[in-house]
């Protein structure tokens, strides 16, 4: 059994070993080749980072919510009212 390249591929195979393009055009044929890859992949790396982002922010989230949980309730302190000041009867 042979060893080939998978269908997607064995197209630039073919083109890089076909003797009509001669040597010195294989590395244009090769640095086009690598732009439009680097152009197919460009829509997934927001998607990837959005989820990376997600996650990470999901994990925050629910530390600190543990982290509160473990804290205790929070006892809320209230400042005593001035006092009133007394009311003059001579008025």
């Amino acid at each position: 059994m042979t060893a080939h390249a998978s269908a997607p591929t064995s197209w630039y195979v073919w083109l890089n070993e076909l003797s009509i393009i001669p040597q010195e055009y294989r590395y244009i044929i090769s640095t086009i080749s690598s732009l439009f890859i680097i152009l197919a992949l460009t829509p997934i790396i927001p998607i990837v980072a959005l989820v990376i982002y997600d996650l990470i922010l999901w994990f925050w989230r629910l530390a600190v919510a543990n982290w509160r949980a473990r804290a205790g309730p929070r006892i809320e302190i209230v400042p005593p009212e001035p006092p009133m000041p007394p009311i003059d009867s001579a008025g």
